[in-house]
């Protein structure tokens, strides 16, 4: 027994024989109202993260960049030929109305003289005819430049069709045609008529006739002399009624003659006409389409109303070169839209109606709040895009900002077109304890 005490003692091991009977019944004894506090506390604590778990939800929400723009973007003005800028009178951010004239390149035009003739141009209706007077509204001294040439064709031609219808050349043929059929079909009805008396009179000519030869020659004393008599006038008779048939035939042929000729120049009318205002139609529209150019090559056009912007500090008579970017027309109120880029990863979840939780840039989240939105529509296919480290495919979608630019702080924020930011959709909350098992449920199936 001290063999075996000398052994613990020299390995370091407590004597537990060396303990009174108190101290080894507290070792020994377990403590079990601390560990039904310790087990109470665990079941308490695993119930409450249960409960926890299942009352907090949690957003699961698919991110992705933004850019707030309007339903009518702003529109830049590109200068189409280099030249001296000359300014119409309006200044930064002055309303304009659709398709006033804010500037123009210095040309060998004459602004006036082209909106003059375009004007006029406008008040015809190119597949309709014009008004005989319409030429004396067009000026005869212009200053066009360029449109010279097409403008003098269009009124040549404008002129030539007006006269062509003041004179009324093939109307007059026709109704000259017209009243001489009239006056031959009259004279045919009159031949008729005196040919249905002479046919008549021949009728009577011939009985005579027969009656005569059929009397007795040595009865009749004067038997040849009636004879030749009675058939002098038959002959007589049937001459007029021959001649009275030809005249008949020689009218009908002369009222068939003047037929065709009626219709000849009715033909000869509608290939003149129709040469005519071919010539017209296509004068008309080569000098709207080359207005139209001169337009587009020397003009600075709002294409809608809304205010100007200058992209540069611009002064009258300064020089330009082409393709320089010189005003731009931001439109007036317009419903702000969101235009988003989803990455296709987790895109799936995303449906047209979700809330999208948009925080602009321009604006810092912890300070003025997001923006609440809502899907619109979501493109069906991917599209690549550089987010300046590497390409992604992502979805386009469109967001409705159905709150305008109020903020969920209350915040009334200011339009700037192109404003980027990021935005969360809200796919669906989901309950933190779902979230727990994920890794779980994941892994199981």
């Amino acid at each position: 027994m001290n063999w075996m005490r000398l052994k613990k003692s020299w390995r370091g091991e407590p004597d537990v024989t060396c303990r009174s009977e108190e101290v080894a019944d507290i070792i020994e004894r377990m403590p079990e109202k601390f560990g039904r506090w310790v087990s109470l506390s665990v079941v308490f604590f695993s119930m409450m993260l249960l409960l926890f778990g299942w009352l907090i939800k949690y957003p699961d929400v698919v991110s992705g960049t933004i850019e707030i723009t309007s339903n009518v973007s702003p529109v830049k003005l590109v200068a189409n030929t280099s030249g001296k800028l000359l300014l119409s009178g309006y200044g930064q951010q002055d309303l304009v109305t659709e398709g006033a004239c804010i500037g123009e390149i210095e040309n060998p035009a004459r602004t006036e003289d082209v909106a003059l003739v375009s004007g006029l141009l406008r008040q015809m209706v190119p597949d309709a005819i014009p008004r005989i007077e319409i030429h004396r509204l067009f000026p005869e001294k212009v200053t066009l430049g360029d449109l010279n040439l097409k403008y003098y064709s269009f009124l040549t031609a404008l002129k030539t069709y007006c006269e062509y219808r003041e004179s009324n050349v093939y109307e007059q043929q026709q109704q000259t045609l017209t009243d001489e059929i009239q006056g031959k079909r009259r004279l045919k009805e009159e031949t008729e008529r005196v040919l249905r008396t002479a046919e008549e009179y021949l009728s009577l000519s011939e009985k005579w006739y027969d009656r005569y030869c059929s009397m007795n020659e040595e009865v009749v004393s004067t038997y040849e002399y009636e004879v030749d008599r009675n058939r002098m006038e038959y002959l007589s008779h049937k001459q007029s009624e021959q001649n009275l048939r030809k005249e008949l035939v020689s009218v009908q042929i002369q009222i068939t003659d003047s037929e065709n000729r009626l219709l000849q120049t009715g033909i000869e009318k509608k290939d003149k006409e129709r040469q005519l205002q071919l010539e017209l139609l296509s004068s008309y529209h080569d000098l709207t389409d080359n207005i139209k150019q001169w337009e587009d090559r020397y003009l600075f056009r709002a294409p809608f109303a809304g205010k100007v912007e200058y992209l540069s500090f611009w002064v009258d008579n300064q020089y330009i070169s082409a393709g320089t970017e010189v005003f731009s027309i931001v439109p007036g109120a317009n419903k702000p839209v969101g235009q988003m880029l989803l990455p296709a990863s987790g895109a799936g979840k995303v449906r047209a109606g979700q809330k999208v939780a948009v925080k602009l840039s321009n604006y810092p989240y912890t300070e003025f709040g997001y923006i609440e939105g809502k899907v619109q529509s979501i493109s069906l296919v991917t599209q690549p895009y550089d987010t300046g480290t590497k390409m992604i495919d992502a979805y386009l979608v469109l967001v409705e900002m159905y709150r305008g630019l109020t903020t969920n702080y209350g915040e009334e924020l200011d339009f700037q077109y192109t404003t980027g930011g990021t935005a969360d959709i809200i796919v669906k909350d989901r309950r933190l304890i779902a979230r727990l098992f994920d890794n779980l449920k994941s892994r199981t199936k």
